[in-house]
């Protein structure tokens, strides 16, 4: 979970017990303020949340991974003692560099199976599309239609059930802190696992504009249109962050919840309804990063 001024990760331990850290957010855009304006805030954001993602994730896998009645386990949520066992816990598992490389062959798959076979693909029946408002939504449709076929997958893999479980819990629980009500999994559990800032929608709307942003150059050679659309990509991240942000703004008005349904309606394939334990390890999560145990990081 991540708040204005804090970060925090919870992981239940094999053993059953809590383990809560908490990390100062510290990004790029607070430390350079002009950075702070678009085009460059959502490139910034994605960087730094690329970064908390790799670290949340390598902590969270090497939590999962003790031994049960492994040595060493704090009894205490939050407490820096156990923000500090951190790198040890990664030397036994799997560290930062593994995950970051993991990180990077995922954005290689990412856009190698969404910007390049489509481009390709399209490319190959371009004599069939006629013009160039045809060939971009064909290929941007191809485009979505691999997203939505590739979740669909994702989300029949039994091993990643429990992963977006934890999904549905985040979305539960925020959803909970932003009515204002008492942070227990009785309330957050009345919730939709659904919410309108979440990455999901995020990548569907970088689809969706990627295909007006693409259209304004042409058809050029294959190579140039690969190494275009690779280039654009930033910019078209950072428009679209920019239309999530506004819509997290006016969640409530219905025009903009119109404009997001599509987005909405395909987290049904990367959310699971939680159980009461994935609640339970997200509300503490969210208490921590808004500052309920700022003791943890020294606040």
């Amino acid at each position: 979970m991540r708040g204005p001024k804090r970060w925090a990760v919870a992981v239940r331990r094999p053993s059953g017990e809590m383990y809560v850290t908490v990390n100062t957010t510290s990004t790029l855009a607070q430390r350079f303020p002009r950075l702070n304006r678009f085009p460059l805030r959502g490139i910034f954001v994605l960087v730094d949340s690329l970064v908390i993602g790799i670290k949340s994730l390598s902590l969270s896998a090497n939590i999962s991974l003790e031994e049960p009645d492994g040595e060493g386990e704090g009894k205490e949520e939050g407490t820096k003692g156990e923000a500090e066992e951190g790198p040890e816990e990664e030397k036994k598992g799997l560290g930062f560099w593994e995950f970051a490389i993991a990180i990077v062959l995922a954005v290689v798959l990412f856009l190698g199976l969404f910007i390049v076979v489509p481009t390709v693909i399209a490319k190959s029946l371009d004599r069939y599309l006629g013009n160039t408002i045809l060939y971009n939504l064909f290929e941007g449709g191809l485009r979505i239609t691999i997203f939505v076929l590739y979740l669909a997958a994702m989300s029949l893999l039994p091993d990643l059930r429990r992963v977006f479980e934890y999904h549905g819990a985040e979305h539960k629980v925020v959803h909970a802190y932003e009515a204002g009500g008492p942070l227990t999994p009785e309330f957050a559990g009345r919730f939709s696992t659904a919410h309108m800032r979440c990455g999901t929608t995020f990548v569907l709307v970088v689809l969706v504009i990627s295909v007006l942003i693409f259209s304004l150059f042409g058809r050029p050679a294959l190579w140039l249109r690969i190494v275009e659309r690779l280039a654009i990509i930033p910019l078209v991240a950072s428009i679209s962050y920019e239309i999530i942000r506004m819509a997290g703004k006016h969640e409530h008005s219905l025009v903009v919840r119109v404009i997001m349904a599509p987005g909405l309606w395909l987290q049904r394939l990367t959310t699971r309804e939680p159980d009461q334990e994935k609640l339970e390890v997200a509300i503490d999560a969210l208490n921590a990063a808004m500052g309920k145990q700022a003791a943890a990081d020294g606040a």
